[in-house]
């Protein structure tokens, strides 16, 4: 007797496509370290993550994913790179997190353009999520990450009106 779940196993005439069919078929740069920015500034783009994006998007348990954050700290402290899906999850969360910022906002907080930090952490999420195979896989975390690298895709279309003074905004 099969599983319940065995209905969700792809069956042997399943062929995957290839994950540079979505991405750049080789990204210009694999290691995480060239897109990863110090601690303390990763931390600060995750606690807007929390406040911005998180609370209309929720994609991860955020009590799993602190703890996983402080493993994937501890693991590049001491040399190890952390589980590629991991990146991913990380990576797409400050993309998304400087998606949802205002230009000034990042100019001032960062000291860069935001497009400068849009690219960085675009191509740091495209690149883990290619190293993670999204297309093939059946990790939940590697699914995550896509989503939320999706989220920040759409938080540049949307804009929201401000009243009091009738300009676009990026919505944070």
């Amino acid at each position: 007797m099969r599983s319940p779940a065995a209905f969700l196993v792809p069956g042997r005439e399943y062929v995957a496509p290839s994950s540079g069919f979505f991405f750049a078929p080789e990204p210009r740069r694999t290691s995480l370290m060239q897109y990863l920015p110090a601690k303390t500034t990763a931390d600060k783009l995750l606690r807007h993550y929390w406040e911005a994006v998180h609370v209309i998007a929720r994609t991860v348990h955020r009590p799993s994913f602190e703890r996983q954050y402080e493993t994937f700290w501890r693991n590049i402290s001491i040399g190890i790179e952390p589980r590629v899906s991991f990146q991913a999850v990380v990576l797409a969360a400050m993309f998304s997190a400087v998606m949802s910022m205002s230009e000034e906002k990042v100019l001032t907080d960062y000291g860069v353009t935001k497009q400068e930090l849009v690219e960085n952490f675009r191509q740091g999420t495209e690149t883990a999520l290619s190293r993670a195979n999204f297309l093939r896989t059946t990790k939940l975390e590697t699914l995550q990450a896509f989503v939320m690298y999706l989220v920040g895709q759409t938080t540049l279309k949307l804009k929201i009106q401000d009243p009091l003074t009738s300009q676009d905004t990026a919505m944070s």
